[in-house]
């Protein structure tokens, strides 16, 4: 019996020197220095039930989280938005961003879903088999839980914990100071949570307390006039993921419009600036991980923002994604869902009907020659792209009617003197009547936004007499039409008079005039097959919608191109349209009659 005694005294000695040399090497460790993704990679595990490809976390999988990743441990990110489709993994970003700082930096987290009964939900579902798979995390938690009992809403881990509320909570909200939040589907959180207000800020306002806090947001957005997510993305860097060019190299967002298809056959992607395409493969030779964000607001440092749709999917090609745009298209419910899920973007909600250009195609008439009788002034609108120049020349009739001429391209490089030469032969045209009579084009106004700018004010410098300039629009409500000219001063270019033009005016000129069925103001359009007013310049001209859209600073009323749709055409006949309130002509004067003679 005192042999047993001595024994178990001895046994139990050696079980307190263990754990007091097992507390003293996690003491004196020093935790890991490791980012999110490479602690997801050497540590995270896929559950079987939650993930489509259970096992080993692998970032390059889904390079486009690494630089999400990133900016959420550094110094100088206060906060991260992410809008995005489905099927990107947004959750299991969340997911590895908590297990890290669980791990490595623990500390009061907050992870909200839009109500009580999702957290519990996702708190089962999600993060307890991520706890019981991840062998580490598995090893804090119960090393923890053995002293204090955990909940479905809140599990501890030494040094921190998280809590999992719904935002339809504001007891759960407003609850602790917190260093971490971790906001999921913030477009379903309710307008308010009860009457203490926007769930958002109630629990971001618990981080005030920590001077290394971060937020992350992460939802698909909803409609336009009530979207959280879209606030918060406007309110930061607007970065998108965006690829290189399988030819020329250059990186561009993957918009859906750019995709071309027919009959399910493989689609292709088209280079906005080469004008080359290519397939899924070919696009993503290298699974991505030569894609990079690009921002609009570069200087954001504090508070990034990141657009993701579909397109850059692991799980999705783009044939299922044609496949599913093509079943839901002419269903609007349905079709509104895949604006969402699918391309990661809110749905406009328009103000307007979209005009039915089908109706305005089948109004074209038979001038007899290139001019109709009725035209007294020419003028013309030119578009620069990356690999062509498109003009439309418009003739104007007493009463500002407009007969549309000629639309046509010229494909080149605008940045190469030998495009520019084309289009100056194509401006000197003289356009005839059936008597053979004839006019030339009296004031051409030529786009200087985008890439070309120094290429336009160089072909416009000194081309003032033969009424040739450059413009530049202004976006803004309230704007006149014209609003004057102003020396440019681009290094390398020559100094010219830049127009600006109030292009929100202009379309609703454009639009007002293509609703007028007959007399003062009506838009005509030629049948001849060989001046360009086929189907597709139609769906261009009415490309573009007035819708209600949501800002940091409030609600606004914009125009916004349709999906699917090109809206060179309606740019081009608005410059044509500027063009002819520049000249010093009134075309309500009577004295103006067929072919410009004076009465």
């Amino acid at each position: 019996m005192k042999k047993e005694k001595e024994l178990k005294k001895m046994i139990q000695g050696k079980h307190t020197i263990h754990l007091i040399e097992n507390i003293v090497k996690d003491s004196l460790t020093p935790p890991e220095d490791l980012t999110i993704a490479e602690w997801a990679d050497k540590y995270r595990v896929l559950s079987r039930e939650s993930s489509a490809e259970a096992g080993r976390w692998e970032t390059d999988r889904t390079p486009y989280m690494k630089a999400i990743f990133d900016c959420v441990t550094d110094s100088i990110t206060k906060s991260i938005t992410i809008m995005s489709s489905a099927q990107v993994g947004k959750t299991e970003l969340l997911l590895n961003i908590l297990g890290r700082y669980m791990h490595l930096d623990p500390c009061p987290i907050l992870f909200v879903q839009p109500t009580v009964d999702d957290a519990k939900s996702f708190s089962k579902e999600r993060v307890e088999p991520m706890l019981r798979d991840t062998k580490i995390l598995k090893v804090l938690v119960e090393k923890v839980n053995k002293r204090e009992s955990g909940t479905v809403q809140e599990k501890m881990f030494p040094g921190g914990y998280v809590r999992f509320v719904g935002a339809n909570s504001p007891s759960g909200l407003a609850s602790r100071p917190i260093k971490i939040t971790l906001l999921d589907e913030v477009d379903r959180f309710p307008l308010s949570a009860k009457k203490e207000g926007d769930p958002v800020k109630l629990a971001e306002r618990r981080t005030n307390n920590f001077y290394d806090s971060k937020k992350i947001r992460v939802s698909t957005p909803t409609d336009d006039a009530t979207s959280k997510i879209q606030l918060l993305y406007l309110a930061g860097s607007q970065e998108e993921w965006s690829l290189p060019c399988p030819y020329c190299g250059k990186h561009q967002s993957l918009e859906f419009e750019q995709l071309k298809y027919k009959d399910l056959i493989e689609p292709e992607f088209e280079c906005k600036f080469c004008g080359e395409s290519a397939i899924e493969s070919e696009w993503k030779k290298y699974g991505q991980t030569n894609g990079e964000w690009i921002a609009k607001f570069p200087n954001e440092k504090e508070n990034r923002s990141f657009h993701l749709n579909a397109l850059a999917s692991p799980w999705v090609s783009w044939k299922d994604i044609i496949a599913e745009y093509l079943s839901v298209k002419d269903d609007d419910f349905q079709y509104k869902t895949f604006v969402n899920t699918v391309l990661g973007k809110t749905f406009a909600v328009n103000l307007d009907s979209a005009m039915d250009y089908e109706a305005i195609y089948e109004t074209r008439e038979d001038y007899g020659a290139e001019l109709h009788d009725d035209v007294v002034i020419l003028t013309a609108g030119v578009d620069v792209q990356d690999n062509r120049l498109e003009v439309e020349v418009v003739g104007w009739a007493y009463g500002y009617e407009s007969y549309g001429i000629i639309y046509r391209d010229f494909p080149g490089d605008p940045g190469k003197e030998e495009v520019w030469q084309q289009l100056d032969t194509f401006l000197r045209k003289k356009f005839k009547y059936k008597n053979g009579k004839f006019l030339t084009i009296a004031a051409t106004l030529i786009d200087s936004g985008g890439h070309h700018t120094g290429s336009v004010y160089k072909y416009v410098y000194k081309k003032e007499k033969r009424g040739i300039y450059a413009i530049k629009g202004q976006g803004a409500w309230g704007v006149n039409i014209l609003n004057g000219f102003r020396k440019t001063t681009k290094k390398g270019t020559p100094s010219v008079n830049l127009l600006s033009l109030g292009v929100n005016a202009l379309k609703d000129l454009t639009y007002s005039r293509l609703s007028i069925l007959q007399g003062t103001g009506k838009c005509h359009f030629p049948k001849a097959s060989t001046q360009g007013y086929g189907i597709d310049y139609f769906k261009g001209l009415t490309s573009e919608v007035k819708v209600k859209k949501s800002t940091p600073r409030g609600m606004k009323i914009a125009w916004e191109i349709l999906d699917g749709r090109r809206n060179e055409p309606l740019d081009l006949r608005n410059y044509a349209t500027a063009a002819i309130e520049l000249i010093p002509i009134d075309l309500h004067d009577k004295k103006y009659n067929r072919k410009g003679d004076r009465k």
